[in-house]
C-alpha cells in the first residue's frame, strides 16, 4: 500500500443526542481536513501484500470511512409510532409490547435485526419486557446520538454474552444476521471466512478478541474501497450555455410531433372532405349530418386500417431504420407506440361511423317518409323502405357488426393490463388474460380484413366502383404484412440452430447458446423471436440478444415471466436433469432492428436495465469492448483495420433486486472488468436494491467486509465478481450531474429498459439536464 493511503484525517462528525439521526461518522477530504490529528489503520503483518493482484498491482486504490446509522427518525416520529401501539397495564404509565420495538424505529420489515438491537440496548437476557415511552426515548438517544454511542451499541450487538470482547464465533453470527437481514446469500463457510478477516484486520496482538477500542477504529479509520468505475471530481464551472426549455422540448419531441401531425391532418382532411362530399347527396335529405359523420369517420377507418400494419411490418422497419438520413426524421423506435396511436384512431372511427349508423342513420332509414324515402333512398333498397331489422340483416351492416365484436375482444386483450395479468383486473378476467391470449387474439384480425374487404364492396348509396375504395387503402398494406410473415417463416426454417447450449440460473433464466447461423448478421442492441414447436407451432416471441455482433455464436436470456416461458424452461429444465430424451426443437427469426441499435449515433451511452431489461445492453457492452480490444490490438500491431463506428465511453447501470440475478452475466462483468483494467471504455454499477443504504446498521458490517475482500481478492462479495456492488438504488439526480460535469458539451444517449415509472424519472432528467447544462441527454426506451 502506498505510505499516503495508510493515514487518513478523522473528522469528527458526532453530534448531540438531541440532533438529527441521519448523523452518521464520515471523512472529509485530506486536502479540506481540519487539523484534528490522523489515525492510522492498524494493518497487520502481510496485509500489505495480500491488497495487491498477481502483478503486484495495488488494489486498495482509494479510503473510505464506513458510516453507521440505526435509524433515521426523529423523536416526535417515534412517540407518534409508540402512541398508536401504547396501552395501558393495571394502571401504570403506556407501554408497548417488546415486539413492537422494530415497528418504532421504522425495522418492521426486518424484526429479527430490531430484536438484535433491543438486546444489546437492554444489556440483558431478559430483555423481552415491554417497554415505556421513557425507556424508548433512551433507547433513540442512543440509536441516534453521537458516533461513540453508535458504535458501542454495535458492539454490544455481537458481544451476544456481554463479556466485553468479540471472538470469531460473534463476528460470524453478526455477519449471517446482517446477511439475511438483506436478503443475502450466504453460506456458514463464507461467513466464516469475512470474519476471520475482519480479526486479522483488527486483532493486530493476535489475541482472538476485540475489545471496544479495535470496533471503534473499525467505523471511525477509513477502510479500502474499490475505485472501480469512479468519476474524478470536475468543476462546477461546466454548467454553462444551457439550451432553453422550449428548445430542449423541440429537440426532443419534434420527430414524434410531425408525424402525429401530420397524421391528424391527413384523417382530418379525408373527414373533412367526405363529409362535404355527402353532405350534397340526396340521402343527407333523410339521414342529415349523421350520414356526414359516418361516411367522413368511414374514410378516416379506411386509411387507419393501412397505416396499422406499417409500424409492425417489423422487417421493413429494420430495413428503413439503416438508413441515416430518414432515420433521423421518422422515429421508427416508437413504432408501437404509433402502432397504438393508430388503434386509438380506429377505436375513435368505429365508435363515430359505427355509432351514428346504428343510433341515428338507420332508424331515420326506416321510419322516413315513404315518398322522400321513394325519392332519396328506394334504389338502393330495391324499391322497398326496409325496417330497422332488415337493415342489420343485410351484408354491409353484419359485416361491420362481425368486425366490431372482433375488434371488442382484441383491443382490451392488447392492453398493458391484460398482456401482464394485472392485480388491477377481475380474478375472472386476470385468468384468461395474459400474452398467449393476446398473441392469439391478436390474430383475429385476418377476418377482420377480410370481413373489411366485403364490407367495402357493398354499400348502400352508391353503386359506382370508383367509391368503393376500401380495397384500395388496404391493398399495399395488406400484401406487405403477408409478404413479411410468409418470409419470416421461410427465413426460420434456413437458419438451421447448431450445437444448442441451454443453461440455467437461479431466477429461472434459461441462457440459450448457439452457433450463429450462416447469414445472420446483427448490431448490437438487436433482438430475435424464438419458437419453440413442442410449446406451440404459432407462437414467437422476442428476446434480445446478448451476444455481440463479433461473436461467432447467438445468445439469449429468458426470464420464465408468462406461461409460454415457464412452458420452455420447464422442457430445458428437465431435460438436464436427465428426464427427458433430448433438447427440444427451437426456431428463431431475425433480427429485427429495437432502439437500442441507436447507441452507435453516440460517443457516449448511459445504458440502464432493471433485473433482466439488462439484456439488451449486454450485446452493446460486449461489441464495444470487442471494438476497443481490436483498437488497441492494431495499435499494438502497428496495422490499420477499420473499427466500426461506436461510443468512446459507455456507462451500464444496472438494478436489481435480487443477489442471483448476478450470475445471469457472470462472465461478461468478469470479461469487461479485464478489458477495463487496459482500458477503461466501459463503467458498469451494479446496484442490488434489497440491500438497505450504506451506513444502515443493517448493512454495515457488509461494508467492512465487502471492502475488506475487495482489496485483498479484488472481487465483490455479492456479484462474486471484480464489479464492486452498490447498496440500494442510485441516485438518478446525482448519476446525471456527474455526466454532464464529466461530458460537457457532448451528447450522450441514454438506453433504458424496465419499468414505466422510472421511464418517465429518467427521460423527465434527461429534458432536466439538457436544459440546465451544456450536455444534452436523449432518452430511448426499449420496445418490442
Amino acid at each position: 500500500m502506498h505510505a499516503e493511503s495508510q493515514e487518513t484525517t478523522l473528522s469528527s462528525c458526532s453530534s448531540s443526542s438531541s440532533s438529527s439521526p441521519s448523523c452518521s461518522a464520515c471523512v472529509v477530504p485530506l486536502a479540506f481536513s481540519p487539523v484534528q490529528g490522523t489515525v492510522t489503520v492498524p494493518f497487520s503483518a502481510g496485509w500489505n501484500r495480500r491488497y495487491r493482484d498477481a502483478s503486484g498491482e495495488n488494489l486498495i486504490t482509494s479510503l473510505e470511512i464506513i458510516p453507521l446509522r440505526f435509524t433515521n427518525l426523529e423523536w416526535t416520529d417515534v412517540e407518534a409510532r409508540f402512541d398508536r401501539l401504547a396501552y395501558t397495564k393495571n394502571g401504570t404509565e403506556p407501554v408497548i409490547k417488546w415486539s413492537d420495538f422494530s415497528f418504532c424505529i421504522a425495522m418492521q420489515q426486518t424484526p429479527e435485526f430490531a430484536n438484535e438491537i433491543l438486546r444489546a440496548l437492554r444489556g440483558r437476557s431478559e430483555w423481552k419486557v415491554d417497554i415505556t415511552k421513557n425507556e424508548l426515548r433512551d433507547y433513540w438517544h442512543r440509536m441516534a446520538g453521537s458516533v461513540d454511542s453508535r458504535i458501542q451499541l454495535f458492539f454490544y450487538m455481537c458481544d451476544r454474552n456481554f463479556d466485553g470482547k468479540i471472538d470469531e464465533i460473534d463476528m460470524k453470527q453478526t455477519i449471517l444476521g446482517s446477511a439475511s437481514a438483506n436478503k443475502l446469500s450466504m453460506t456458514h463457510e463464507e461467513a466464516q471466512e469475512y470474519a476471520a478477516s475482519i480479526m486479522e484486520f483488527l486483532d493486530t496482538e493476535k489475541r482472538g478478541y476485540l475489545e471496544p477500542p479495535q470496533l471503534d477504529t473499525l467505523f471511525k479509520v477509513s477502510l479500502p474501497r474499490a475505485s472501480y468505475g469512479r468519476s474524478s471530481p470536475t468543476p462546477d464551472d461546466l454548467y454553462h450555455e444551457p439550451m432553453s426549455k422550449n428548445e430542449v422540448r423541440f429537440r426532443s419531441y419534434w420527430r414524434r410531433a410531425w408525424i402525429v401531425l401530420f397524421w391528424l391532418l391527413i384523417c382530418a382532411v379525408l373527414f373533412t372532405w367526405k363529409f362535404i362530399q355527402y353532405s350534397h347527396r340526396p340521402a343527407f335529405q333523410v339521414m342529415g349530418y349523421c350520414l356526414s359523420t359516418a361516411k367522413g369517420a368511414a374514410e378516416t377507418l379506411k386509411l387507419n386500417m393501412a397505416l396499422i400494419l406499417l409500424p409492425v411490418s417489423r422487417n421493413t422497419v429494420t430495413w428503413l431504420r439503416k438508413k441515416r438520413w430518414l432515420s433521423s426524421i421518422i422515429p421508427f423506435n416508437d413504432n408501437i407506440n404509433f402502432h397504438k396511436l393508430i388503434a386509438c384512431g380506429i377505436v375513435v372511427g368505429v365508435i363515430l361511423h359505427g355509432g351514428t349508423h346504428l343510433a341515428c342513420d338507420f332508424p331515420r332509414i326506416a321510419g322516413c317518409d315513404r315518398v322522400l324515402f321513394q325519392q332519396t333512398l328506394a334504389s338502393g333498397f330495391g324499391h322497398q323502405q326496409p325496417t330497422y331489422m332488415q337493415i342489420l340483416a343485410t351484408k354491409e351492416v353484419a359485416t361491420g357488426i362481425a368486425m366490431v365484436i372482433l375488434m371488442a375482444i382484441a383491443f382490451p386483450l392488447a392492453t398493458k393490463w391484460a398482456r401482464r395479468q394485472s392485480t388491477l383486473l377481475p380474478r375472472s378476467v386476470r385468468h384468461v388474460a395474459g400474452y398467449n391470449t393476446f398473441w392469439y387474439s391478436h390474430h383475429l384480425f385476418v377476418f377482420v380484413y377480410a370481413l373489411l374487404f366485403v364490407h367495402g364492396m357493398f354499400l348502400f348509396l352508391t353503386n359506382n366502383p370508383f367509391e368503393k375504395t376500401t380495397w384500395m387503402y388496404i391493398a399495399v398494406p395488406v400484401l406487405l404484412y403477408a409478404g413479411e410473415r410468409i418470409y419470416r417463416v421461410v427465413r426460420s426454417g434456413i437458419y438451421e440452430i447448431k450445437n444448442l447450449t441451454p443453461s440455467l440460473y437461479p431466477g429461472k433464466v434459461l441462457s440459450l447458446k448457439m452457433q450463429k447461423p450462416e447469414g445472420f448478421r446483427y448490431r448490437a442492441g438487436m433482438y430475435m423471436f424464438v419458437q419453440c414447436p413442442e410449446i406451440s407451432p404459432f407462437e414467437w416471441h422476442p428476446f434480445s440478444l446478448t451476444s455481440g455482433p463479433g461473436d461467432d455464436f447467438l445468445s439469449v436470456h429468458i426470464r420464465a415471466l408468462g406461461d409460454w416461458t415457464y412452458r420452455l424452461y420447464g422442457i430445458f429444465q428437465e431435460e438436464m436433469l436427465g428426464a427427458a430424451k433430448g433438447f427440444p426443437k427451437v426456431y428463431i427469426d431475425g433480427p429485427y432492428g429495437a432502439s437500442s441499435q441507436d447507441y452507435v449515433k453516440y460517443d457516449v451511452v448511459l445504458l440502464i436495465g432493471l433485473g433482466i431489461g439488462a439484456t439488451p445492453f449486454i450485446s452493446i457492452i460486449r461489441d464495444v469492448a470487442n471494438n476497443a480490444q481490436k483498437a488497441e490490438f492494431d495499435q499494438v500491431a502497428g496495422s490499420v483495420c477499420k473499427i466500426p463506428k461506436g461510443p468512446l465511453k459507455a456507462y451500464l447501470y444496472w438494478v436489481t433486486r435480487e443477489q442471483i440475478s448476478f450470475e445471469w452475466f457472470r462472465d461478461v462483468i468478469t470479461e469487461i472488468s479485464k478489458i477495463y483494467l487496459k482500458q477503461p471504455v466501459i463503467e458498469m454499477h451494479n446496484f442490488l436494491s434489497s440491500v438497505y443504504q450504506e451506513g444502515d446498521g443493517r448493512s454495515a458490517i457488509l461494508s467492512v467486509i465487502q471492502a475488506l475482500h475487495y482489496a485483498r481478492t479484488g472481487i465483490d462479495i455479492i456479484s462474486k465478481t471484480p464489479m464492486w456492488t452498490h447498496y440500494s438504488r442510485p441516485d438518478w439526480f446525482n448519476v446525471f450531474s456527474k455526466l454532464a460535469r464529466r461530458h460537457p458539451g457532448e451528447r450522450i444517449g441514454v438506453f433504458y429498459c424496465g419499468s414505466l415509472l422510472l421511464g418517465k424519472e429518467l427521460e423527465g432528467l434527461c429534458t432536466t439536464f439538457s436544459y440546465r447544462t451544456n450536455t444534452r441527454f436523449v432518452f430511448h426506451k426499449e420496445h418490442f
